[in-house]
């Protein structure tokens, strides 16, 4: 496991797991952030044109921050659902060991009541994109969605 990923485990406390129930398949509304290392897996195993620029705003929505992070993850459908949810509501990620870091840890027992956003796996990860030890793998994973002339491709 990476190393990012391991620090997120420590300052979480939560675990990989692999639910199947209903709750955790309709996590997948929300496509899971992923880290860096999470979207550089991705882009190499060809999955590339499944993950999008986008901004994480959860921070801004609830008053913790006052900056977007900015980030590359994984499309949604115009159905809505995660570009990598199947027919049956399982990520086809998940058995390829490609899943990005919150989905491999979010589970259905994450709610409001016993959320702190210091510890929040969703925050945990998208600071992962602020971090300048992956500076240089951020570039790189952002210079593959950018035009020359700067705009989003």
């Amino acid at each position: 496991m990476g190393g990012g990923l391991q620090k997120i485990i420590r300052k979480t406390g939560r675990k990989p797991t692999g639910c199947r129930c209903q709750s955790c398949k309709d996590q997948c509304r929300t496509p899971c952030l992923g880290t860096p290392e999470d979207i550089q897996r991705l882009i190499e195993a060809g999955y590339g044109d499944k993950l999008k620029p986008t901004l994480w705003l959860v921070g801004m929505a609830i008053g913790r921050l006052h900056y977007p992070i900015a980030m590359v993850q994984a499309a949604i459908e115009d159905d809505g659902w995660c570009v990598f949810r199947q027919d049956d509501g399982l990520c086809s990620l998940h058995d390829k060991g490609l899943k990005p870091t919150e989905g491999r840890l979010s589970h259905h027992s994450i709610k409001a009541e016993n959320y702190s956003f210091s510890k929040g796996l969703s925050y945990n990860v998208a600071k992962e994109w602020l971090e300048s030890k992956n500076d240089d793998l951020i570039a790189e994973i952002m210079n593959l969605y950018t035009k020359k002339d700067g705009d989003v491709k």
